[in-house]
C-alpha cells in the first residue's frame, strides 16, 4: 500500500470515527420516535455521505486529460458517422439501381 492509500485510509478512519461521536443511536426502527421516516432519513443521510467518501476517492482527470478524452470522442464519433452514412448511401443507391434495372 503507497503512502497516499495509507494517507486515504487513515483519513477515512478519522472521519468515522467522527461520525460515530456524533451519533446518538444506531438508524431507528419503526419502533422509534418518528416512526419508519426518521429511519429512512438517516439511511438516506448515511447513503449521502457513503457517496461523498466514495467521489472523494474517485481520481478525476486533469483539464488537459479532460480535452483530449473529448477531442478523440468528438473525432471518432464524426468518423464512424461518416462511416455509416456512406455505406447506407452506396447501399440504398444500388438498391435502388437494382430495383430500376428489374422494373425497366
Amino acid at each position: 500500500m503507497n503512502r497516499e492509500m495509507r494517507r486515504l485510509a487513515e483519513r477515512e478512519e478519522r472521519r468515522g470515527k467522527q461520525n460515530d461521536r456524533g451519533r446518538r443511536s444506531p438508524i431507528m426502527g419503526p419502533g422509534g420516535p418518528g416512526g419508519a421516516e426518521a429511519g429512512r432519513l438517516q439511511r438516506l443521510v448515511q447513503f449521502l455521505r457513503e457517496v461523498r467518501v466514495e467521489l472523494s476517492r474517485v481520481g478525476w482527470p486533469s483539464r488537459q486529460q479532460m480535452i483530449a478524452f473529448t477531442t478523440v470522442t468528438v473525432v471518432t464519433a464524426g468518423v464512424l458517422t461518416a462511416y455509416v452514412f456512406l455505406v447506407d448511401l452506396a447501399f440504398s443507391r444500388s438498391i435502388l439501381a437494382f430495383i430500376r434495372a428489374l422494373t425497366s
